[in-house]
């Protein structure tokens, strides 16, 4: 595989990584705020008037929750993308190998007088 190849794959997996990690922050931060403003307007009095304190714990809430999906999910790519390199080492060693195993086989034939 020449480093062109492989400079491609790795933008397309860093790109793919970069894409799902703020998908997910962003959906997970979404959840986080609606959860606890959501919370606050079954909980609160009515007619419902939140305070300051109900928006900033909403919004810390979001980022925490944003916060932990995008490192899960920057785990899973970076676990992913070595799976994906260590079988293309092995695919490359393979047909290295078996290119190998040829020659050798070719060289035992050629001593053996068989072409």
């Amino acid at each position: 595989m020449n480093a062109a190849s492989s400079l491609f794959h790795f933008l397309g997996a860093l790109r793919r990584a970069i894409g799902r990690v703020i998908l997910f922050a962003l959906l997970f931060f979404i959840i986080g705020v609606a959860l606890i403003e959501g919370l606050a307007f079954i909980i609160g009095s009515r007619p419902y008037t939140p305070a300051l304190i109900t928006h900033i714990t909403a919004a810390i809430a979001g980022i925490i929750l944003a916060y932990a999906a995008a490192l899960t999910v920057l785990a899973s790519e970076a676990i992913r993308a070595l799976v994906d390199a260590i079988r293309d080492v092995e695919g490359g060693v393979k047909a290295e190998v078996g290119d190998g195993v040829k020659i050798f086989d070719r060289v035992i034939s050629l001593i053996k007088g068989k072409h």
